[in-house]
């Protein structure tokens, strides 16, 4: 990893679509010689895949959520994550330190979509407690680490 690894991370965490063309122009590369770079980056496993990012709300489920949840002492983590993993308006499960065991962050159609999830989250899923937290609003910072 170098310099030029580092500017090439950033351009694809802006724009994953980014031609080698224009990467190569943005770092003073070929387009096969940007092809290279990536190529290597992606072998090496720093690169892991491409993906859409979606706005929740443009696709009816602008409320967003974290429920904080400890689970009973008897709920098996492993299979707390596979129950709530189904559950369509889960977006991000954490397994965590500290108070809480886990974090999901939720993206709901409305309050009562919120309200059957933090349910189902509680009944069918093994929490002894749970604490949630709507979103106000949020940023999202989309930059490559620093090398």
């Amino acid at each position: 990893m170098d310099e030029i690894d580092d500017r090439i991370l950033s351009i694809l965490a802006t724009n994953g679509r980014a031609s080698f063309a224009a990467i190569g122009e943005s770092v003073g590369l070929s387009p096969h010689g940007a092809a290279d770079r990536v190529r290597r980056l992606e072998r090496d496993g720093v690169i892991t895949g491409y993906a859409a990012r979606i706005d929740p709300a443009g696709v009816g489920r602008a409320l967003d959520a974290y429920i904080d949840v400890r689970l009973l002492p008897t709920t098996d983590s492993e299979e707390f994550e596979r129950r709530v993993g189904r559950l369509d308006s889960v977006r991000e499960i954490t397994f965590l330190t500290g108070r809480f065991d886990f974090q999901l962050r939720i993206a709901c159609r409305d309050t009562d979509d919120l309200n059957d999830t933090v349910r189902a989250v509680r009944r069918e899923a093994g929490a002894a407690g749970t604490e949630t937290r709507i979103v106000l609003r949020s940023t999202t910072f989309e930059r490559a680490p620093l090398g």
